[in-house]
């Protein structure tokens, strides 16, 4: 076999047709085959009934509509659109989760001609980067008007702010806005019947135009306009592959909707005429599963990050064997991640697609056995696609690599954009043949077998969990420090099995563990989650006396990424040995005190409790992984956040006897909490006689909701607290004084003598203003209460009884959105403690200070512009009234205008009911509703500002007195 530098796709055919005209012959030939089910949404949603899963089952659960179905809700949408002016060409730009509504406004936009431009929600957190999508959609469209579409009211605000000035048509699925059309009243008009609507527009002359844009980090994202050939190639290798996408089959779509692995994986299936399978709006593991079971799925479009949290799922009732084909993305494949498909979940088949937003597309076809794609140690990313072509060059050069010899990957085809959109860009370039091409930047080489393998990136972006990484963004953040920037801090990549790439930091020198924890903690909160380096790595640890330098002396990070792999890997090397024969309970414990100090990087201390360990989502995962991996048995993820300690875990879980009694295990809890509570110190410094802020919880109970806050200039030290009845016994039926007391006690073990300042949110405001009380009553100086968006409470003489059901209905439980995963519902324990919250809270009647005391603390209070969560008594009536009237099991929701709607009128929210009005102060925080006030990253910077400008207002004050603290 003659092995060159190039690989050939087979021939693409041109077919001459738009993505909607093969859909539509679809539904014309198949109009009775299932196209759509989702999961999570109502078997007669806007008056379209669904068919069963069996034609002797009863009615459905859920929505599954036909072709002809699925058309007839397309039809509706396309007339309504029209009606409100779009048009051939106009964009209509989607903020949408994975929902029936967002299948019918993607094939409304085809059909009309329209370009379709997907953009994920969390964007709206970035006004920087959004407007310049909006821009560079309105320079590619050249269209006077824009077509906008909402998944949830609280997505509106931020698009108000940022369509100003433009001709929009704004259209939302969830809730009602003044200036938005609601998407079901689109839906009321009267589509044409199935005989009809046969004759459509033709238009065949005009391409279908698709806008993806690429991850935006130290430059601003850049628009792709995406050949239709980039599905139809995808289409056309499912359809005619070993295992092949059939009329009928189920194809799972739980990826984001804005990402090209994304579009592929839910357009494919229509191309072929399968059925698209929706387990939620969001990846949940256990809805996933559960839908892939009862619609006996047989393809599914995954990234690993996703593959490793399936494979922490119980399997008990069977492996997922109705899976002919896991097509895996967005991240370089790993031979575990080909096991977990194969041996884990019971997949037949496992098929990796390799692409970019610049239209790249190669696949490894299906394999069934791991060896038929590892190649020493490589994993294969297979063949271009059909009509697609692929050259490897040596590094930075036009030279063609010698057989087997690795070097950049150029490619070319129909599915290649023509450029950026208003931008020219040197990675694009016409060659000999005619074509253009890309260079790609990725590291590969051509084996033996003519098939195409992935060894790493000439660039330096970071791929983590699907999401890229600039390290230059990082490095510019610690350059701004001066006491980091001295340690020259260089971030390269580090593989990582769940996350396929994480960054690490590199020092010129050796780091105490409190220098590296600083380090880590400014990352996390300048830029978020995400960018936090997994490591901080002196360049001595990894054998060198210096950085490797170039004659001009620029660091080698090609060099050192080869240091930092080799040590990596040597850290991080599974243990050589294996858990044989029987496992019993103390293996099991053995094997998770193991992997928590692997990946926390320090022995556990058994006295410390679970929740104080610090273990997050992705920890949690690679923890649990490991964890099934060396014992088979699957533990939850709950285990960490119970407040008793490490120790009594350990115990618990020596004690089982029989591996079978894992599949119920829940963690044991405390009956009640402590005197003292979990809390953190979030940044600052502890200075004696300077007043630090104490935060309290909102009804989440979770001490990491403030880890939003910015800096405080002053390095005030921050302190926030967990609640301490957060997974125990009593956490339906404890009351705002009794936590009050716990929080003052943590408070003077923390600083026994003060000054103190209060901070609480949402319903910590109650807990803060009676710990601020509970430390007067004990001779404690209380400078202040900062009150985050909510009044004085009032306990109405009747208090309506809530559920978490009933929150559900309200919106009161949106998705936790974490940069660089995907959103995950809120944990039921934490749903559990917000509605008893919400019980201690309506019970709870404030004493107010005497009004002769002059050292009486002082209220000011944050308002959030929009939203009133004083209404939460009224809502949940509202939520009740609806339950009793649709019954048990119903998914409407409530109108959330009281979480979003503009407040009128602003004051002392009460307080000064309880310190007197001279005391109180309030400040708003205009586009902000309650939980953006603190959640998001451009408008928590406003807060911070109040709440920094009142604190050093009352210190000012302290200073003042005869006595300096008071």
């Amino acid at each position: 076999m003659t092995v060159s530098n190039e690989l050939h796709g087979p021939p693409l055919p041109n077919p001459e047709k738009t993505l909607h005209e093969v859909f539509y012959e679809n539904v014309v030939k198949y109009p009775d085959a299932v196209a759509l089910v989702s999961t999570h949404q109502a078997p007669t949603l806007y008056g379209i009934h669904s068919v069963p899963i069996r034609s002797a089952d009863p009615e459905p659960e859920y929505l599954r509509w036909t072709y002809r179905d699925l058309d007839r809700a397309i039809q509706q949408l396309v007339i309504s659109l029209r009606s409100l002016g779009l048009k051939r060409g106009d964009p209509l730009v989607m903020f949408m989760p994975n929902t029936a509504e967002y299948v019918i406004a993607t094939w409304a936009t085809y059909q009309i001609g329209c370009s379709y431009v997907p953009i994920n929600p969390k964007a709206l957190s970035n006004p920087r980067e959004l407007r310049h999508m909006l821009e560079t959609v309105t320079k590619g469209c050249q269209s006077e008007l824009m077509g906008m579409i909402a998944g949830s009211f609280d997505m509106c605000a931020h698009i108000e702010k940022l369509t100003s000035g433009l001709n929009c048509v704004k259209i939302l699925v969830e809730g009602d806005m003044d200036g938005w059309t609601n998407f079901k009243d689109l839906m009321k008009n009267a589509a044409p019947d199935f005989q009809q609507s046969l004759c459509r527009d033709n238009h065949s002359e005009n391409s279908d135009r698709t806008i993806f844009f690429t991850s935006g980090t130290t430059s601003l994202p850049k628009g792709c306009i995406m050949p239709s050939a980039y599905g139809f190639a995808a289409a056309l290798r499912w359809r005619q592959s070993s295992s092949p996408m059939l009329p009928g089959d189920r194809a799972l779509f739980t990826l984001p909707n804005n990402h090209g692995f994304g579009w592929l994986c839910i357009i494919g299936p229509f191309l072929n005429a399968a059925t698209v399978v929706l387990p939620g709006p969001r990846f949940i593991p256990e809805a996933v599963t559960k839908a892939i079971r009862e619609e006996q799925v047989s393809h599914a479009g995954l990234v690993p990050t996703m593959l490793h949290a399936l494979s922490n799922v119980s399997l008990a009732s069977g492996k997922l064997s109705s899976l002919k084909r896991i097509v895996m993305g967005g991240s370089i494949p790993t031979e575990e991640v080909f096991r977990i498909c194969l041996n884990t979940l019971g997949a037949s088949g496992v098929e990796n697609l390799y692409g970019m937003t610049e239209g790249i597309l190669v696949s490894s076809g299906i394999v069934s056995q791991i060896n038929e794609i590892i190649k020493d140690g490589n994993v294969s990313i297979g063949t271009p696609l059909p009509g697609m072509s692929v050259r490897v060059y040596n590094n930075s050069s036009m030279v063609p690599t010698r057989p087997g010899e690795a070097g950049e990957m150029h490619f070319s085809g129909p599915s290649l954009i023509d450029g950026y959109i208003g931008g020219a860009d040197g990675n694009f370039y016409n060659a000999e043949d005619g074509r253009v091409w890309f260079r790609t930047g990725d590291k590969a080489f051509i084996g033996n077998d003519n098939r195409l393998y992935l060894i790493g990136r000439y660039k330096d972006t970071i791929i983590r969990g699907g999401e890229n990484i600039e390290p230059s963004a990082i490095e510019a953040v610690l350059g701004q420090i001066p006491e980091i920037s001295i340690f020259q801090p260089q971030i390269v990549r580090a593989p990582d099995n769940v996350a396929g790439d994480v960054p690490v930091v590199v020092v010129n020198r050796e780091v105490d563990d409190f220098m590296a924890k600083k380090l880590q903690d400014c990352v996390m909160d300048r830029m978020g989650e995400l960018y936090v380096p997994a490591d901080v790595i002196s360049i001595q640890a990894l054998g060198q006396d210096e950085y490797p330098r170039t004659m001009a002396g620029k660091v080698q990070k090609a060099k050192l990424e080869d240091l930092v792999r080799a040590y990596w890997e040597r850290q991080n090397a599974p243990d050589e040995s294996s858990i044989d024969g029987p496992i019993s309970g103390p293996q099991v414990m053995q094997s998770l005190c193991k992997a928590i100090e692997r990946e926390k990087r320090h022995q556990i201390d058994l006295s410390t409790r679970m929740v104080e360990l610090g273990v997050d989502s992705i920890s949690s995962i690679a923890i649990l992984k490991r964890v099934q991996m060396e014992t088979g048995v699957s533990l939850p993820s709950s285990l960490f956040f119970t407040q008793v300690t490490a120790g009594a875990i350990c115990q618990q879980i020596s004690s089982v006897s029989d591996t079978a009694d894992f599949l119920n295990f829940s963690p044991i809890m405390e009956d009640t909490p402590s005197d003292i509570c979990h809390s953190i110190l979030l940044q600052g410094t502890p200075r004696p006689g300077v007043p630090s802020l104490f935060l309290a919880p909102p009804g989440s109970g979770n001490a990491f909701v403030y880890r939003t806050l910015p800096k405080f200039t002053n390095d005030y030290a921050v302190y926030s607290f967990s609640s301490p009845f957060l997974m125990t016994k009593s956490e339906s039926s404890w009351t705002i004084e009794q936590t009050a007391t716990i929080y003052a006690n943590t408070i003077l073990s923390i600083d026994p003598e003060g000054p103190y300042i209060l901070c609480g949110w949402s319903m910590g405001t109650s807990t803060a203003y009676e710990t601020a009380y509970h430390l007067h009553e004990r001779g404690k100086k209380v400078l202040g209460i900062i009150m985050l968006d909510l009044g004085l409470p009032r306990p109405p003489a009747k208090i309506p009884d809530a559920t978490v059901d009933l929150f559900e209905m309200m919106g009161v439980f949106p998705p936790i959105r974490q940069k660089g995963k995907p959103d995950v519902e809120i944990p039921a324990f934490r749903k559990k403690h917000r509605v008893a919250a919400y019980h201690a809270k309506m019970k709870y009647v404030p004493r107010p200070f005497d009004a002769s005391d002059a050292s009486r603390p002082r209220i000011f209070v944050i308002w959030a512009g929009h939203g009133d969560h004083d209404r939460m008594a009224d809502m949940v009536l509202e939520a009740t009234n609806l339950l009793k009237k649709e019954g048990p099991g119903t998914k409407m929701q409530i109108s959330h205008d009281w979480l979003q709607i503009p407040r009128e009128s602003f004051d002392a929210g009460g307080w000064d009911e309880m310190v007197g009005p001279e005391n109180v102060e309030w400040g708003i925080v205009e586009d902000a509703d309650h939980d953006t006030l603190i959640e998001s990253e451009e408008l928590v910077v406003l807060t911070k500002g109040l709440m920094e400008k009142t604190i050093d207002k009352w210190v000012r004050e302290m200073k003042s007195t005869p006595n300096g603290s008071g």
